[in-house]
């Protein structure tokens, strides 16, 4: 957390904080803003950690029931929804679906423009 200079000499005033102290204080305070390596990790959260343990288990080829259990969750859909990354499309659905469709014209549009221009009469 940051603490804005103007808002802690405000703080220290309103407290009558001794002119010594305060600057001591103030010097403290100056020395903590300073960029640490700490934040560099400033994105790291306790979700980040679930979230890897998470694809390690599945891509190690636990079940949802074990990575729910490693991670402490009753319900092994909600550890699916929220911490398993998506898997590669089914290349055999999408096979089965251009099989089950007619053989269509790549010019052809049913009847929708497609951000082009309208033929001109």
């Amino acid at each position: 957390m940051r603490v804005d200079r103007s808002e802690a000499e405000a703080l220290l005033a309103l407290y009558r904080v001794k002119r010594s102290v305060r600057t001591s204080l103030l010097d403290l305070l100056a020395r903590a803003a300073e960029p640490s390596i700490a934040d560099q990790f400033a994105w790291v959260t306790s979700h980040n950690f679930r979230k890897t343990t998470a694809t390690l288990l599945d891509e190690a080829g636990q079940t949802a029931r074990q990575v729910a259990d490693q991670l402490g969750q009753s319900r092994p859909s909600m550890t699916q929804d929220v911490y398993f990354a998506r898997r590669a499309r089914n290349p055999e659905a999408a096979h089965a679906l251009a099989k089950a469709m007619p053989e269509s014209r790549e010019d052809q549009n049913h009847g929708v423009n497609h951000g082009q221009e309208a033929p001109r009469s």
